[in-house]
């Protein structure tokens, strides 16, 4: 394809701040001839071509009788590079207060928004979720509002798709999207204190992975070719018992395809077992992971999922 855009010649009586012009006129025709060139279709354009969506929040924009406690988490549609999440930026106001907010990635959902109660036997959102919480408590009976401003990129590199719902753009030219709430007013009355010696959930520990039903139990096979003598799985990575996993998973920090060692204790989405068990919609393994996906017949199920993330987030004890 070709523009062909064409000027007449200048008069040969033309001053020199006519030759100006005209150099400045041909200047512009070029420019506007290869911004009609065709482009390649092996060439990838995030921003022509989006995959990355926002799809919901938790609260819901206008929801009112948000606990003081609650956290405040955003559905996306795909895997969310962990990297992208250092330019972040939210606001969370509440009249004249701006509250300072503690911001983490859960690279696939196991944990759920507040009030949705126990957490599904499948992922309540389908990509990555963004998750807010406040460092100190709302209070009670009154109005809130978060700012978000497009910050995030896909695993892949995929831009967020801002020419849909929820997404804005203001006078400034910038885009972002709201999400307003009502908090439900305080209590009369202190609630009572939990009683002395009420139980306390203990965290989860790599024992607790090898132990019945969990995804490193032996009997369950799903790791079994590292932990059998002489595969080459094994030689890479020895799950044979708890005390070999925890020095080939914790101990040992060398960084791995994507950059992250195998486990980054306290963090599970910058923790590359988490990405070696996560498959993009296609069930192949996320862009720049390196090898097969694990499990290489089926995915982990989700419960499983959930367990490895929660024994990384609890510190990956052994």
């Amino acid at each position: 394809m070709l523009c062909r855009l064409s000027s007449p010649p200048a008069p040969r009586s033309a001053r020199p701040r006519g030759r100006f012009l005209l150099a400045l006129f041909a200047s512009l025709v070029a420019s506007q001839i290869s911004a009609c060139a065709w482009i390649d279709e092996d060439s990838r354009f995030d921003d022509e071509d989006p995959t990355l969506r926002l799809l919901e929040s938790y609260p819901a924009n206008g929801a009112v009788g948000v606990e003081r406690g609650s956290q405040i988490d955003f559905c996306f549609s795909q895997t969310i590079d962990p990297k992208s999440v250092g330019s972040f930026d939210v606001i969370l106001v509440s009249g004249i207060n701006i509250f300072d907010v503690e911001v983490s990635l859960q690279l696939f959902a196991w944990r759920p928004p507040t009030g949705l109660g126990d957490l599904p036997a499948e992922p309540w959102c389908p990509g990555s979720v963004l998750t807010l919480r406040p460092r100190s408590e709302m209070r009670g009976d009154a109005d809130y509002r978060v700012r978000l401003r497009p910050f995030v990129v896909g695993w892949g590199g995929e831009s967020l798709d801002l020419l849909s719902e929820p997404w804005e753009q203001l006078e400034d030219g910038r885009w972002a999207t709201y999400v307003e709430f009502r908090v439900a007013p305080e209590e009369s009355e202190e609630p009572d204190p939990p009683p002395e010696g009420s139980p306390v959930a203990p965290p989860i520990t790599l024992s607790d992975l090898y132990g019945a039903g969990g995804p490193f139990e032996p009997a369950r096979a799903l790791c079994s070719c590292h932990g059998e003598d002489g595969d080459l799985a094994q030689q890479r990575l020895d799950l044979s018992t708890p005390e070999r996993a925890f020095a080939g998973l914790v101990l040992d920090q060398t960084p791995a395809s994507t950059g992250y060692p195998r486990v980054t204790p306290a963090q599970p989405s910058e923790s590359f077992l988490i990405q070696k068990l996560l498959r993009d919609p296609d069930g192949a393994p996320l862009h720049a992971v390196r090898g097969a996906v694990m499990p290489p017949d089926e995915p982990l199920e989700y419960p499983d999922m959930v367990m490895i993330a929660r024994w990384i987030e609890d510190g990956a004890l052994p």
